[in-house]
């Protein structure tokens, strides 16, 4: 076996693993590894939920120009390693406080062109903090959503007036109350986010945190693991190892062998001649 042959295993080796992680791809959606970081792209498809069997590798998640209407506190659950998430342009009008909670390495989450009323400012306290904690920067897109301006939504004011980078103000206006439709939500006064008679959006999502059916994460609901990009490595690195070292062994082996017939070779080959000696006639090898 040559260095021609333990290439071609090494490289059969990664086509299979590269196919297994084609394979588990959710339906409607493409998934493309690229300098080790997994890509899931689900737009345009129609979707009105988050796809369940999302490879756990997944580093940017794409489900623009979908029908979604809610992120529940499970929908991402399994994906740890997400850095992105583009939701936007979709009709979304509820994210429960404990849909991000597990994406401690998330870096965006762009959620404009939605439905959304209202938002709570928990849903971003996990990848927020452990940004901070990273010294890392973390970004919100909030444009073109029919936001109400009420005391619900004064902690966003309050982090506008603050100077706040992480949330953006780029068309973020607010549609109700009708006194302040169309304002700019950055431009309101703070005074003026309150909660009178008219009926408010309450962020609310009881079962956000029991232990139901439902909400168990994705590796417990039977969908298959899936290996992460280090994991690969490792594996192929192990492969890779012992197969050069058989190679090797192989080689010494061959070596050692043809060393033996050549030295049994040369013995048979010498000739042999008398010498004479006072007590015994012996013959010897030159």
């Amino acid at each position: 076996m040559g260095l021609k042959e333990v290439f071609l295993i090494v490289t059969t080796l990664v086509a299979i693993m590269t196919a297994q992680e084609s394979d588990n791809c959710p339906h409607l959606c493409s998934c493309v590894d690229s300098y080790g970081e997994m890509t899931v792209t689900c737009g345009g498809q129609g979707l009105t939920k988050v796809p369940e069997n999302i490879p756990t590798s997944t580093v940017w998640l794409i489900l623009k120009y979908n029908n979604l209407v809610k992120i529940g506190s499970h929908d991402f659950k399994g994906l740890k390693q997400l850095k992105g998430i583009n939701l936007s342009n979709n009709q979304i009008r509820k994210i429960s406080r404990g849909a991000l909670r597990h994406l401690v390495h998330l870096d965006n989450i762009d959620l404009s062109g939605n439905k959304l009323r209202t938002l709570s400012e928990e849903t971003f306290t996990v990848p927020l903090t452990a940004a901070k904690q990273e010294d890392r920067r973390f970004f919100v897109y909030l444009a073109n959503n029919p936001w109400l301006c009420d005391c619900h939504l004064k902690w966003l004011a309050e982090q506008y007036a603050n100077g706040s980078t992480v949330y953006s103000d780029r068309l973020v206006h607010c549609d109700a109350p009708d006194k302040l439709n169309g304002t700019f939500l950055s431009d309101v006064p703070l005074d003026k986010f309150k909660c009178g008679e008219e009926g408010t959006f309450v962020d609310s999502e009881p079962e956000d945190d029991t232990n139901t059916p439902q909400n168990t994460p994705r590796v417990e609901k039977g969908t298959p693991k899936h290996m992460s990009v280090e994991t690969k490595i490792t594996i192929v690195g192990v492969l890779l190892a012992v197969v050069l070292v058989v190679f090797v062994m192989f080689k010494i082996g061959k070596e050692c062998q043809a060393g033996r017939e050549d030295a049994d070779t040369a013995i048979e080959s010498k000739p042999m001649i008398p010498r004479n000696d006072n007590t015994v006639n012996k013959e010897v090898y030159m």
